[in-house]
């Protein structure tokens, strides 16, 4: 039995690899343990991008990283910001757009 075109088995597809390239040049960097989670640290900040198939999840500890992050992305993309926020208050986790 034949796997159908472009289905991958193992590995990183070549499209991902080509933004993984990309984001190493805004010096983002995979986390070891899982390569679909990118990090850049600059100075006290922290942009985390954890990717799923074609969906993105930005995780930032201040604002100015995650508005260069995504104007580098819009550059190179054609992204859609979906901006949600989480709060935990009270011991509840709320998710708001």
């Amino acid at each position: 039995m034949e796997q159908p075109p472009r289905y991958v088995t193992q590995g990183v597809s070549s499209n991902f690899a080509n933004f993984n390239s990309l984001l190493a040049q805004f010096r983002f960097s995979p986390y070891l343990a899982n390569p679909t989670v990118l990090t850049k640290t600059i100075e006290s900040s922290i942009v985390i991008l954890v990717v799923y198939v074609d969906d993105i999840l930005m995780i930032r500890s201040d604002e100015v990283s995650i508005q260069t992050t995504k104007s580098y992305l819009h550059q190179h993309f054609s992204i859609q910001d979906l901006t949600y926020q989480l709060a935990y208050q009270d011991d509840k986790l709320t998710l708001s757009q």
